[in-house]
């Protein structure tokens, strides 16, 4: 049970920081570059995938906090008992 609700803290945590980075960060960025600098779909394709790439270092970021936060968490429960 232990292993499964780690599982789940790293998932959760990957999937949170990947999504506030894409939704508050990336998505106004790519489209102020696209209407602004963007000059052909080379442009925007290198754009895409450094968006990607971005956004997969927030998702291993993320799963990174959510295992720390699970073992404190842990560690606070050990320490009760």
């Amino acid at each position: 049970m232990k292993i499964l609700l780690r599982l789940i803290c790293i998932v959760l945590g990957g999937l949170a920081l990947s999504f506030v980075v894409a939704k508050g960060v990336l998505v106004p960025i790519g489209q102020w570059y696209e209407m602004n600098k963007a000059q052909s779909e080379s442009d925007l394709t290198q754009a895409f995938v450094i968006a990607l790439a971005v956004q997969a270092i927030c998702a291993i970021v993320g799963g990174w906090l959510g295992d720390r936060v699970f073992r404190k968490w842990r560690q606070k429960q050990l320490d009760r008992q």
